[in-house]
């Protein structure tokens, strides 16, 4: 396959496949990418910067491709910002920081273990149970975050909220009448109306 194939095959944002190779076994696909952005913007100043300082590669593991195991060799880039001098590293969105995985495997190891346990999540994908409990609790984490970003407030109420609502609101204006007609003050008046 030629490598804008690969890229469709692979079909990860903001990198594009370089170069690929096959294990010696034949289990691995090994494909060396780099991102597609020149520029980044800076965590301090949050000025935009495309001032390059150097570019390492990490091995990041991805979901299997045809029953093989896939590794990207991706481009880390170090920016540094010429407004305030500030060195930062920047991964490609689809990567998940820190943990050498992609988002997407993340999110399937997650699934993974939702529908069974650490243990089958690890094997399946070859990696260490520690390493899947920690991805796993930061998908959740995300996930959670994610929906409380999405909550909208309430528009319209159920017959349930109805039901609740009407009953609070009956019985409302009895406890507000009791406080007012007290029972000792409305015979003195009637006593000195009358005398």
């Amino acid at each position: 396959m030629d490598l804008a194939t690969w890229a469709q095959v692979l079909g990860l944002p903001g990198v594009e496949v370089v170069a690929v190779e096959r294990s010696a076994d034949g289990k691995t696909w090994l494909l060396s990418v780099i991102q597609t952005c020149c520029v980044a913007l800076c965590p301090g100043c949050k000025e935009a910067t495309g001032c390059r300082h150097l570019v390492r590669w990490a091995m990041i593991q991805d979901l299997f491709i045809s029953g093989r195991e896939v590794l990207l060799k991706v481009q880390v880039i170090q920016f540094q910002c010429e407004r305030c001098g500030k060195f930062f590293s920047v991964c490609p969105a689809c990567v998940l920081e820190d943990r050498h995985v992609t988002v997407r495997l993340a999110e399937a190891l997650t699934d993974c273990v939702n529908a069974s346990t650490l243990r089958t999540a690890s094997a399946t994908y070859h990696l260490p149970e520690s390493t899947v409990k920690e991805i796993f609790e930061e998908i959740i984490e995300r996930r959670c975050a994610e929906k409380a970003r999405t909550l909208k407030p309430i528009a319209k109420l159920g017959i349930d909220e109805i039901h609740v609502e009407v009953h609070a609101t009956a019985e409302e204006p009895a406890a507000t009448v009791q406080p007012v007609a007290t029972p000792t003050a409305a015979p003195a008046e009637a006593g000195e109306k009358s005398g």
